[in-house]
């Protein structure tokens, strides 16, 4: 059976398609590479001054004008096709499987309770955990273009080491911390920015960022926070 997993084809995939880029943007139509350059250069000098309304349009206006270029590139439409073949020859080879050689049903030996969950993965829009108290669960969501809040201050911290794992696309993340709690705080982010406790900075593109309160490793209460945005902003506070 093809292995659509398979290294050397994932390779070779990435490599044809790179080879497509070049050739289209270098030989083809050197006007798409005059364009991309255009607003490349816009982005990346209104992104210095990120902070002044009028240079954080013209950012946007530079991303928009890249993505219309890739738009009309026989690049992009490559890249939007592999997915849906790969998809299809996926389903058609595990309907075939599991037409031919149906699988055993499984029966574990340890008894499983689903527990209610108080939080939910979110396409758009603003959601919040902490209008009011609640027990405490360890938070794992993912967004894609939004506002998460969560209050801390709503709930009891359990003992050890609580765990919030946030994952946002696009959008803003804020969290607020009892002032008797310590936290550590790993976020990575492509571009945006980073508010924590007044330390931070406004203009952060692809890094990692790793902050500690000063008492974190002795703390009876304390929690980690890890976060991954493509662009956005992070806030955290006390309340």
């Amino acid at each position: 059976m093809f292995n659509l997993f398979d290294k050397k084809i994932i390779q070779y995939i990435v490599l044809a398609i790179l080879l497509v880029f070049l050739i289209e943007f270098i030989f083809l139509d050197s006007n798409y590479l005059i364009w991309l350059l255009i607003c490349g250069v816009i982005s990346g000098y209104s992104w210095q001054y990120y902070y002044r309304q009028e240079f954080r349009f013209l950012f946007w206006a530079g991303i928009i004008g890249i993505g219309i270029v890739l738009l009309e590139t026989t690049f992009f439409r490559i890249i939007l096709v592999i997915p849906i073949v790969w998809l299809a020859i996926y389903l058609y080879q595990y309907f075939s499987k599991t037409k031919d050689d149906p699988a055993p049903p499984k029966f574990g030996n340890e008894p499983l309770v689903e527990e209610e969950i108080l939080y939910a993965n979110q396409w758009f829009g603003k959601q919040k955990f902490g209008e009011k108290p609640y027990l405490w669960q360890d938070i794992n969501t993912q967004t894609l273009f939004g506002e998460t809040v969560i209050d801390l201050t709503q709930t009891v911290l359990p003992k050890g080491e609580p765990i919030i794992l946030l994952r946002h696309l696009a959008g803003t993340i804020k969290i607020i911390i009892p002032y008797d709690v310590e936290v550590s705080i790993h976020h990575s982010v492509l571009l945006g920015s980073v508010d924590i406790f007044g330390y931070g900075d406004d203009q952060i593109i692809n890094r990692v960022i790793h902050y500690q309160t000063e008492n974190y490793s002795r703390a009876n209460q304390r929690i980690k926070i890890y976060t991954t945005m493509l662009a956005g902003k992070i806030e955290v506070s006390r309340g």
